[in-house]
């Protein structure tokens, strides 16, 4: 299959030994995983990564989005920002940012770690955020419009923007379509962990990729097909 795709993303035991944690201040936590996409010299790259209880410091070379879908842990940056995190915190770590990770539970997260430095000032901001994207309700999330490139029917997206860079760069957030059948081109690299609903994307080559819930997967830049909604979907998404 040459469309970079997991299914079962928070469930699946297919996870290859990563060895310990580096820089470790407590504890000896071990970390397992599996690739999904790796550009070239490594970047970007995106996977699943599991982790055991431990405590170790963290540097953050590049703009990463996290999508943790079980544990618990504490992020403590460096300027004193703590940032808890239990099963369903979306976060998107700054490029430069630095501190401290001590996992209590064993932590699950799917993840892109961008290939682009971001803006020096994002590194000085807050910390983007945000918990149970699952749970908010249509009425939280913002209307975003209709898809202009539709064949049949109206779909219409909604979501939330958790992160946009300066130049537009490392966009992060929440993203929902409802049913329908559209033209669809990727005009920059997307990663995307879809939580709900149902869907088909058809390459123009032929290849079919069916989407189901708790699927990740990395659009490639230049990608071009159709989708067919078939149940409204909603997903995390990094646009790199």
């Amino acid at each position: 299959m040459n469309f970079p795709m997991l299914t079962k993303a928070s469930t699946r035991l297919d996870l290859v030994n990563w060895g310990l944690q580096s820089d470790a201040l407590a504890g000896a936590s071990t970390s397992t995983g599996l690739i999904l996409h790796k550009g070239p010299q490594n970047r970007p790259e995106s996977g699943i990564w599991v982790v055991t209880p431990g405590t170790w410091r963290l540097s953050i070379p590049r703009d990463e989005l996290c999508h943790f879908v079980s544990g618990n842990a504490s992020y403590m940056r460096d300027n004193g920002e703590l940032i808890e995190v239990t099963a369903g915190t979306c976060v998107h770590f700054p490029a430069g940012w630095n501190g401290v990770c001590m996992v209590r539970k064993t932590l699950r997260n799917v993840y892109l770690l961008s290939d682009i430095e971001s803006n020096p000032q994002d590194a000085h901001m807050p910390t983007p955020l945000l918990h149970q994207p699952l749970s908010l309700t249509d009425a939280e999330l913002k209307d975003w419009g209709p898809i202009t490139t539709m064949i049949e029917g109206e779909s219409r997206t909604s979501g939330v923007l958790l992160h946009k860079g300066a130049n537009g760069e490392n966009e992060t957030g929440i993203w929902q379509c409802s049913p329908g059948f559209w033209r669809c081109e990727v005009t920059r690299d997307e990663f995307c962990h879809f939580m709900r609903g149902r869907c088909t994307y058809i390459a123009d080559d032929g290849e079919v990729i069916e989407i189901t819930p708790d699927t990740i997967a990395f659009f490639r830049q230049g990608w071009s097909g159709t989708c067919r909604v078939t149940e409204t979907i909603r997903k995390v998404y990094m646009i790199r």
